[in-house]
């Protein structure tokens, strides 16, 4: 690598605010593309190809109609 030291260990549970964590896939790329470290050892344009290709994996996802969707709010109408 390049020299770089970890920082100090943490104790206890980790602050959500100092360590957020995304609790949907919109809000971790989001994360994973303003995280201009992670650019720096993957390569730009290998974040960008990623970024785009889990966007649209997401896009996919949502046109699907859920079982629960249907269950619950198709047949409930």
């Amino acid at each position: 690598m390049q020299g770089i030291e970890p920082a100090p260990a943490e104790a206890g549970e980790p602050d959500e605010e100092t360590f957020p964590i995304p609790t949907t896939l919109d809000e971790a790329l989001t994360m994973f593309e303003e995280a201009t470290a992670i650019q720096k050892v993957l390569g730009e344009q290998f974040c960008m190809i990623y970024g785009e290709v889990k966007r649209e994996e997401m896009r996919q996802f949502h046109r699907e109609i859920s079982p629960w969707e249907r269950e619950h709010l198709l047949l409930n109408v």
